[in-house]
């Protein structure tokens, strides 16, 4: 179990699916994820979770659960795990529960992740990617320092557009480097997060006028 101050993350366990059948199925929730929309009915759901919480050596998915009850508000997904060339992606994080969705839960995961993916399972480096209008997203991975790598262009088709897509990456040494300046104290990262949701926001706007 990994511990912050407002939520934990564990293994995904069997009775997971319940929760995840519902977040799969909010059309607006996962319009913001880069994969595709699909309708999931609870026994294809029952046997996602049950081979997720199975088999944790190429991809590892946690539970997001909220300290104060104990309750699965969403989910952590490390794929691609690569252990020769200690590389890995943070291929999915999901707040599912609307009561945690103002960023503070969003941001100690992303410090909880980042100190095991570097810590415990030694990776190298870690990439992440998200839809180029996702400002939330982009905003948290460039405050932590995260590098933008380069834009897909038109890759993925969703709400009835094409979408471009932001890859990123994030090296060992880069963490550790601003881990040890205090780069991470969160009311920094808070300011960080702040001043890059407003330079996304006219980086967007901008784009749409041409």
């Amino acid at each position: 179990m990994l511990k912050g101050k407002i939520v934990y993350l564990r293994l995904f366990e069997p009775g997971d699916y319940e929760k995840t059948y519902l977040w799969h199925n909010d059309h607006d929730l996962m319009s913001t994820t880069c994969g595709p929309f699909r309708f999931v009915s609870k026994e294809i759901e029952r046997s996602w979770v049950q081979s997720k919480s199975e088999n944790n050596q190429k991809d590892i998915y946690l539970a997001i659960c909220a300290i104060e009850n104990d309750e699965m508000i969403g989910w952590y997904s490390i794929s691609d795990i690569d252990y020769l060339n200690r590389k890995c992606q943070c291929s999915g994080v999901v707040i599912g529960d609307k009561r945690y969705c103002d960023g503070e839960a969003f941001q100690e995961v992303g410090h909880l992740a980042l100190g095991y993916i570097f810590n415990e399972l030694n990776m190298n480096r870690v990439t992440g990617s998200c839809l180029r209008e996702h400002i939330m997203s982009r905003a948290q991975m460039e405050a932590k320092y995260w590098i933008l790598e380069g834009v897909e262009r038109q890759a993925v088709f969703k709400l009835g557009k094409y979408h471009d897509i932001c890859h990123y990456s994030l090296l060992r040494e880069e963490y550790l480097l601003h881990l040890n300046n205090g780069d991470y104290n969160d009311r920094l990262i808070i300011r960080r997060v702040a001043a890059k949701i407003k330079e996304l926001k006219t980086e967007l706007n901008n784009k749409d006028q041409k």
